[in-house]
């Protein structure tokens, strides 16, 4: 697609993409940041997040791969983890939430990821948390509908799919 197209009645519209309007400052620190790193000792892997794009997409590899354990381990925020971990069957729970819905899981996000753009998502932001939920003409299709975000530091954690 071309970056920039003139109309009939001179009208000149511009594209671009997502990111390319970062400042310079936002992109040198994105680039610092190693969002996914495997220990080649220890074969342990690591995942960070910034944008809430990372974390939908660090989640959708674990539903895929069915990897509970780095979900809950790096992905899921601290209170959830706490409140899982609190509970005498909080992590079979977890796991059993993830199995059974991974389908309809993986279905809502990639839907909010490609929805971004284009109107379908509504984001709202209250201190530190951001919630992304499908537009009311889309909400009707899905299960799960909503994705909450929390930042954690530096860091964005999942805080809840519902």
């Amino acid at each position: 697609m071309p970056m920039e197209k003139v109309r009939e009645d001179g009208t000149i519209m511009k594209y671009s993409e997502p990111n390319a309007e970062l400042s310079r400052p936002m992109q040198k620190y994105l680039d610092s940041i190693v969002l996914e790193e495997k220990d080649e000792i220890t074969g342990k892997l690591t995942l960070k997040s910034i944008f809430p794009e990372h974390v939908i997409k660090h989640t959708m590899t674990c539903l895929r791969d069915r990897n509970w354990n780095l979900l809950f381990e790096q992905i899921i925020g601290t209170e959830i983890r706490q409140n899982y971990s609190s509970r005498e069957d909080g992590r079979k729970e977890f796991e059993s939430f993830f199995s059974q819905n991974r389908k309809e899981l993986a279905r809502t996000l990639q839907r909010i990821h490609r929805g971004l753009g284009f109107g379908d998502v509504q984001i709202y932001e209250s201190g530190n948390t951001t919630t992304h939920t499908l537009s009311p003409r889309l909400a009707s299709e899905y299960t799960f509908t909503s994705v909450v975000f929390i930042r954690e530091d530096q860091f964005l954690k999942l805080q809840s799919i519902r």
